[in-house]
């Protein structure tokens, strides 16, 4: 649940993730099995619709994943028709910043929580990689990450590279946060105190990213890697570029937010 927090996730989210897999643990007898978890989830087939199905076999996957379970990739979602991602651009990431900057806080916790949002913005770094870098993983003067493969989702390390921008706030931000840069409540520290929401999350500024990207018309294959897509056989066995090939590319792009 810390990590959904952290993730920016709302309440209502998690409440509803802790109702989903407390029913289906009851049902498996707190036992999990293919068997049975196919069992459930043809209970459940004859209950809900299809979206709230795929809902469903989605927080219990990603729930056994976490304890290392096998066999989850036998188990499919049904057939439901995905909405089009949310159009992301400079002004939605400095809204989010502008938001963030009126939360009644000390001023150093405002800071961390928007180097936050830069970096994910210029570099397309997710959440929750972003929350547990250590310094001796970040190289400022070089603005480069060198990210292990445990801290990813997919399990691969990559190079990851940022802007001026953001080594800037990072440098800044040694001197608030020597021991971490970020932790788990990065953001949800802030979020918590605001009546109203901020509709852009952090996890929209991966998007941000990925968008500016191909509006900029740079390779799609240096984004998949810089993002740690390593979905097709020439990413995975192919092609390498070192951290300087990357830096030369990335530096075509205009990853400035230039917020004040």
């Amino acid at each position: 649940m810390d990590r959904l927090r952290a993730a920016d996730r709302s309440e209502m989210r998690i409440n509803a993730l802790k109702r989903t897999i407390t029913k289906y643990a009851k049902h498996v007898n707190f036992k999990a099995s293919l068997n049975k978890t196919i069992d459930y989830i043809n209970q459940r087939r004859q209950e809900v619709s299809n979206r709230t199905l795929a809902d469903n076999i989605q927080m219990i996957k990603q729930f056994l994943n976490e304890y290392n379970v096998n066999w989850t990739e036998k188990i499919n979602k049904p057939n439901v028709g995905r909405k089009r991602p949310k159009r992301i651009d400079k002004k939605d990431v400095n809204g989010l910043i502008d938001q963030l900057e009126d939360v009644d806080i000390d001023y150093k916790y405002f800071y961390r929580a928007k180097t936050a949002v830069v970096l994910s913005a210029v570099s397309g770094m997710r959440p929750w990689e972003i929350y547990r870098l250590q310094w001796n993983e970040l190289n400022v003067d070089e603005r480069i990450v060198e990210l292990p493969a445990e801290k990813t989702k997919t399990k691969h390390e990559r190079i990851v590279v940022f802007n001026e921008e953001a080594q800037n706030h990072l440098t800044k931000l040694m001197d608030l946060f020597e021991e971490q840069p970020f932790s788990t409540k990065t953001i949800y520290c802030l979020t918590k105190k605001m009546k109203n929401k901020p509709d852009v999350k952090l996890k929209h500024c991966r998007k941000y990213f990925s968008q500016q990207w191909d509006r900029e018309g740079l390779p799609t294959s240096i984004k998949e890697m810089l993002l740690g897509h390593f979905g097709n056989v020439d990413l995975r066995n192919y092609d390498r570029q070192s951290a300087e090939d990357l830096k030369q590319i990335y530096d075509r792009a205009e990853f400035k937010l230039n917020h004040n």
